[in-house]
């Protein structure tokens, strides 16, 4: 028999994570901002780079560490939903 790689008690803790990570999409800041749908790949990508670059600041500076990280689990879902034509 296969262990699975994930447990359920990490999947239910990723899924939080995830479900934290939508909730930063739905707050006022983000509120303005225009639909992913609107973005191609490369643009979503370059805005993957700059999140990136800003993680790493904040991996430096020991803060904003984890609203970083769910900017760019964000950005990612939104270029898996546009490829598979969600939007």
């Amino acid at each position: 028999m296969v262990e699975e790689r994930i447990t359920p008690e990490e999947r239910k803790r990723f899924h939080k994570i995830l479900d934290d990570s939508i909730d930063k999409m739905n707050s006022p800041k983000n509120a303005g901002k225009g639909h992913w749908s609107l973005l191609s790949n490369e643009e979503l990508q370059k805005m993957i780079n700059i999140e990136n670059a800003e993680l790493d600041l904040a991996v430096c500076l020991n803060r904003y560490i984890e609203t970083e990280n769910f900017d760019l689990i964000n950005y990612n879902m939104m270029m898996v939903d546009n490829m598979r034509g969600n939007g």
